[in-house]
């Protein structure tokens, strides 16, 4: 029997244990099925989607990337600049979540086609609210490509 409503595998690429609770939260507060996957560097995002082509049981591909711009090591616009010139992965969309609100971390992520740029609110209640419009428009409103 087909089950009528797919899971949808998120990552989420945050190294604030904080910030990674609360967009959990919201995440799991949805409709839809999401299955979370959580890693706290790009390093550790690349090394995800490296397995994803080589054990998809164990490491699904994602079908959104929900990314963080400042973490040590691999910062998330050099990952992001390397996911888009991968022909593999280029075509999962990426949602910046920061909190930068510096004009030209803005337009250098939609400049290396960030899929959408949301800033980190400041009370943990309008930040759910941001995550949860985010997620209603993508899971419910677009449609992702299954076979990303």
């Amino acid at each position: 029997m087909e089950n009528e409503q797919k899971e949808l595998t998120v990552l989420l690429v945050e190294n604030e244990p904080g910030d990674q609770k609360l967009i959990k939260i919201a995440l799991l507060n949805q409709n839809e099925k999401v299955k979370l996957k959580i890693v706290s560097s790009g390093e550790a995002a690349w090394d995800y989607l490296r397995m994803c082509m080589t054990d998809s049981h164990w490491y699904p591909k994602p079908g959104l990337i929900l990314l963080d711009l400042g973490m040590p090591g691999m910062g998330g616009k050099e990952f992001l600049k390397q996911i888009k010139a991968d022909e593999n992965l280029c075509s999962i969309p990426v949602i910046i979540v920061t909190t930068s609100d510096i004009e030209t971390d803005i337009e250098e992520c939609y400049a290396m086609h960030a899929a959408g740029y949301i800033q980190k609110s400041a009370t943990p209640q309008e930040f759910n609210d941001i995550i949860q419009k985010m997620a209603h428009y993508w899971f419910s409103t677009s449609t992702l490509n299954s076979r990303v």
